[in-house]
């Protein structure tokens, strides 16, 4: 298995990745609707866009020649950004997740984040065990459950 960053040639295989999940738990995603190949182009240029300027974390996990991870934090204020991760049905459970969001995070901190957000739906428990056992906390008083983690 191979973790590094993604790059142009990464597109189909990501945008794969993100069809499965959507198709497993679409409520896991940020899309109101199955994306389309144009919205997928548009998420993957801005992802470059956003490494290319340092307000962009991004590591895939390849295996076989499949990506089967992905994760990213992007920059949404001078001192943090927002952690989104996805990772294959068969490849959880192994600790892929939690070495991508580690890596990650440690990205982030190059690029001067403090602080990490993720936003997760109230009907998806198993992200939100997940990021407790990252060392994410939840934040009292808002409306949908947002975790943080200081960097």
């Amino acid at each position: 298995m191979q973790i590094r960053e993604p790059d142009e040639g990464d597109f189909a295989g990501l945008a794969a990745l993100i069809l499965r999940i959507y198709d497993e738990i679409p409520f896991a995603t940020t899309f109101s609707a199955r994306p389309s190949t144009e919205e997928l182009e548009s998420i993957m240029r801005k992802k470059l866009d956003g490494m290319r300027g340092r307000t962009v974390a991004d590591l895939i996990a390849i295996d076989n020649g499949q990506v089967i991870a992905d994760c990213e934090i992007a920059k949404t204020t001078d001192a943090g950004g927002m952690i989104g991760i996805i990772v294959d049905k068969a490849h959880r459970g192994k600790g892929l997740g939690r070495r991508l969001v580690e890596r990650c995070a440690d990205k982030a901190r190059l690029f001067k984040m403090l602080e990490v957000y993720a936003e997760v739906d109230d009907r998806n428990e198993g992200a939100a065990r997940f990021f407790s056992r990252c060392g994410f906390r939840e934040q009292e008083g808002e409306e949908s459950l947002v975790l943080i983690r200081h960097l």
